[in-house]
C-alpha cells in the first residue's frame, strides 16, 4: 500500500514538471514569434498657451526603435533644458511595442507666437522628422509681489513711466540710459543714469556691474549701491535698479556705445505637469515640493544690453584758448583766501583756492598768479570733495607764497580758465587783489629812527633815541660816522660771555657698543646652531656611527651597575647584569632583540676564540645555578668583560 501511494505521488510530480516545461516551451516560442511595428517619431507640447514666467514640457517619442536626437533646432526667444530619457516596452496578444521618450523644458524669454520646427531624429541609420509645433506665450500676470534679490534702497511707490523704448514692451528685462547728449567735447563729463528693468514677480540675481560696450568713451560708476524702485512701463509693473554714473569721451569722432549687465533669472515653474509615463521627470512627484512648501524654479543666465547710441565727440576749439587752460570743462566758480594778511619781511602766506561747480575735476589745476614777478611760490596741495550730484563737487588747493621784496602791498589777482560746453566758449575767472599790511619789527623801527636822526643831525643836530634808557643823548655833527656804527651795533645780537649747557649728540645705534655686543652674540648663537644641525645631520645620515654611540652609551650605564654589584659582593646580581649587558651590546650590533640572543647565537656568529662566549656561558650558568664568586674573581670577570665589550664594533 505504501509503495502504491509513493508511486502515485511520484507520477503527480513528474506530471507537474512536464506541464511546466511545456508551458515554458510555448512561452519561448511565443516570444520568438512576437511582431514589431514600424518605427515612428512624434513630438508634443503639453501646453499650447502659457505665460512668459512659466515653462512647458516638450516630449519627443520614438516608437518601436532606438534612436538619438542630434540637436534641437535654435529658435529665437526660446531656450530648451533637457530633463531626462525614459523607455517602456509592452506586449499585447503576442505583439510587442517599445517607446522611448525624451523630455525638455521650454522657457520663453519674451511673449508672442512661436513655432518649434521639425526635429531630426536618427533611427536605425535613417533620419526621421517630427511635426512642427506652434504655440503662444502670453505676458506674465501682474500683481505678484516683488522678489528681486538685490541689496539696496527700499521699494519706493510705483511711478508711471512716460518713456517707451521700441522693443521693450512686455520684455522680461531691459536696460535704459538717460539722459545722454548726442554731442560732447573730449574730456567733458556727461552725467547719466543706468536703469535695469526686471518684470515684477521675476526673481533675478546680478552677476556683474554695468559695463560699457564700445570704444571712444569711459564709463565711471558711483560707488554707492544701486537704488531699487518700481515703475510702470506700458501698464506692466517693473522692479528697477538705478546706477548713477558719468560718460567721458576720450577720442574724437562718432562712436556707437551701449551698456550691458550679466544676470541670472530664476523663472518660476508654476505649472508642473506629469510626464507621459506617469511621473515628473525632474523631481519624481510634486508631493516633495508641496511637502517642503518650495516653488520649482529654472535658472537662466542672460545678458541685458541697452539700445546702441551713436554719440559725437568734438575737439576743443583753438580760437580764444587761454594760456593757463588746463583742460577743465564745465561750469566753475573761484574763491581765494589768504592767511595771514599782516606779514613782515619774508613771512610766508598761505593761499586757499576753492574751485567749485560741475565738470571734469580731474583736469582742474590750481589757479595761477597773474603777476608772478616778485613772488616765490611753492607746489600746491589739492583735495577734492564730491558734491550731491554727478560731476559736482569742489577742489581746494593750498599754496604757500613769499614776497621777494618788502614793498608788496597786495597779493595780485589769480586767474582760472575753463571751457563752457553750453556757450561753447572759454571763460577766465579773476579774483580781486588781496591787500597786505606790513608789521615793522623793533629792529626795523630802530633802523628807521637811526636813519632819520642821522639825517636830521647832519642838518639840525637833533639827538637819536637811546636804546638802553629810551632817552635822547646830545650828539655832535662831526660824530656822524661813529653814530652810524653804534646804531648798527645795536641791531646785532650780543655775544655770550659763558658757555651754555652741553647736550650729548645723537649716536647711531650701529655705533653703540651694546648694540654691537648683542649682534656679536646673535652671530655666535647662529654659528653654534648651524654646527649643531650639521652634526645632527651627519649622525642621522651615518647609521654605523649612531649605532656605535648608542652602544657606548648603554655600555657606560651597565658598567656602573656592574661596578655597584661588584662592590656589594652579590654574585647572582653581578652575573645577571653581565649577561644582560652582553645581550644588549650584541643586540645593538646585530640589530635584533637582546632577549632573543642565546649562547648558541654567540657560538654561531662570533669567532671560536672570542672571550665573550666563555664570559656569557659563565654569566648564564651563575645566573641560574647561583655560583658564588670571590671579590678577586668578580674584579677579574668585570675587567675581562669590559675589555671584550669595548672591542665590539
Amino acid at each position: 500500500m505504501e509503495r502504491l501511494v509513493r508511486r502515485t505521488r511520484q507520477n503527480r510530480t513528474i506530471g507537474r514538471i512536464r506541464c511546466m516545461a511545456l508551458l515554458l516551451t510555448l512561452a519561448i516560442l511565443g516570444f520568438a514569434t512576437v511582431s514589431h511595428g514600424a518605427p515612428s517619431v512624434s513630438a508634443s507640447l503639453d501646453a499650447r498657451r502659457f505665460s512668459v514666467d512659466q515653462t512647458a514640457t516638450l516630449t519627443i517619442i520614438i516608437n518601436d526603435a532606438d534612436g538619438t536626437i542630434a540637436e534641437l533646432p535654435s529658435v529665437d526667444g526660446l531656450d530648451f533644458v533637457k530633463g531626462g530619457e525614459f523607455k517602456q516596452t509592452q506586449i499585447v496578444n503576442w505583439s510587442s511595442s517599445s517607446m522611448k521618450s525624451f523630455l525638455f523644458q521650454v522657457m520663453a524669454l519674451r511673449p508672442g507666437p512661436f513655432t518649434i520646427p521639425p526635429i531630426a531624429i536618427t533611427v536605425d541609420g535613417k533620419q526621421l522628422l517630427t511635426q512642427a509645433i506652434t504655440f503662444e506665450v502670453t505676458p506674465a500676470a501682474a500683481g505678484i509681489p516683488s522678489l528681486l534679490n538685490q541689496q539696496g534702497g527700499g521699494i519706493a511707490p510705483p511711478s508711471q513711466s512716460k518713456i517707451q523704448t521700441a522693443g521693450e514692451k512686455e520684455q522680461m528685462a531691459f536696460l535704459r540710459i538717460s539722459p545722454v547728449k548726442e554731442e560732447s567735447y573730449t574730456g567733458e563729463v556727461l552725467p547719466i543714469e543706468i536703469k535695469a528693468y526686471f518684470r515684477r514677480g521675476l526673481r533675478a540675481t546680478l552677476n556683474s556691474q554695468p559695463r560699457l560696450n564700445g570704444d571712444g568713451f569711459v564709463l565711471t560708476e558711483s560707488k554707492q549701491e544701486p537704488v531699487q524702485t518700481e515703475e510702470m512701463v506700458g501698464n506692466i509693473p517693473y522692479s528697477v535698479l538705478t546706477w548713477p554714473g558719468t560718460l567721458s569721451g576720450i577720442k574724437e569722432g562718432r562712436h556707437s556705445v551701449s551698456v550691458a549687465i550679466e544676470a541670472t533669472l530664476l523663472l518660476p515653474d508654476n505649472r508642473r505637469r506629469s510626464a507621459p509615463m506617469g511621473g515628473d521627470p525632474f523631481f519624481g512627484n510634486d508631493l516633495f515640493a508641496d511637502f517642503f512648501n518650495q516653488q520649482q524654479v529654472q535658472e537662466k543666465k542672460i545678458q541685458i544690453v541697452s539700445k546702441d547710441m551713436t554719440l559725437q565727440v568734438l575737439s576743443l576749439p583753438s580760437e580764444g584758448k587761454p594760456a593757463d587752460f588746463s583742460g577743465a570743462i564745465g561750469k566753475f566758480e573761484l574763491q581765494v583766501k589768504a592767511q595771514p594778511t599782516d606779514v613782515g619781511p619774508g613771512d610766508p602766506i598761505t593761499l586757499t583756492m576753492t574751485v567749485a561747480g560741475t565738470g571734469n575735476f580731474d583736469r582742474v589745476e590750481a589757479p595761477v598768479l597773474s603777476q608772478a614777478e616778485g613772488w616765490k611760490s611753492y607746489p600746491p596741495s589739492a583735495k577734492f570733495t564730491p558734491g550731491g550730484g554727478l560731476g559736482q563737487g569742489e577742489k581746494v588747493f593750498e599754496q604757500a607764497i613769499i614776497a621777494r621784496s618788502g614793498d608788496k602791498t597786495s597779493i595780485p589777482s589769480l586767474s582760472f580758465s575753463f571751457f563752457d560746453p553750453e556757450t561753447k566758449k572759454y571763460q577766465t575767472l579773476h579774483t580781486d587783489p588781496i591787500p597786505l599790511r606790513h608789521n615793522k619789527t623793533e629792529g626795523s623801527e630802530k633802523s628807521e629812527n637811526v636813519s632819520a636822526d642821522d639825517g636830521a643831525g647832519a642838518t639840525e643836530g637833533q639827538g637819536r633815541p637811546d636804546v638802553g634808557a629810551g632817552k635822547t643823548m646830545p650828539q655832535k655833527s662831526n660824530g656822524d660816522q661813529s653814530g652810524r656804527s653804534d646804531a648798527a651795533a645795536s641791531l646785532l645780537a650780543p655775544l655770550h660771555q659763558q658757555m651754555g649747557s652741553l647736550q650729548q649728540g645723537f649716536i647711531p645705534l650701529i655705533s653703540q657698543t651694546g648694540f654691537q655686543m648683542v649682534v656679536l652674540i646673535l652671530l655666535l648663537l647662529l654659528v653654534a646652531v648651524t654646527l649643531f644641525k650639521i652634526r645632527a645631520r651627519r649622525l642621522t645620515s651615518n647609521p654605523v656611527l649612531c649605532r656605535q654611540r648608542e652602544m657606548a652609551r648603554f655600555l657606560e650605564l651597565r658598567l656602573r651597575e656592574i661596578k655597584k654589584a661588584q662592590e656589594q659582593g652579590n654574585s647572582r646580581d653581578f652575573l645577571a647584569i653581565c649577561r644582560r649587558t652582553i645581550q644588549e651590546q650584541l643586540g645593538l650590533l646585530w640589530q635584533t632583540g637582546p632577549a632573543a640572543i642565546t649562547l648558541a647565537d654567540l657560538r654561531q656568529r662570533l669567532a671560536t676564540d672570542s672571550e665573550l662566549i666563555a664570559l656569557f656561558a659563565t654569566a648564564e650558568s651563575g645566573a641560574y645555578v647561583g655560583n658564588i664568586l670571590s671579590s678577586q674573581e668578580l674584579a677579574e670577570y668585570a675587567g675581562k668583560l669590559e675589555h671584550a665589550l669595548r672591542q665590539l664594533r
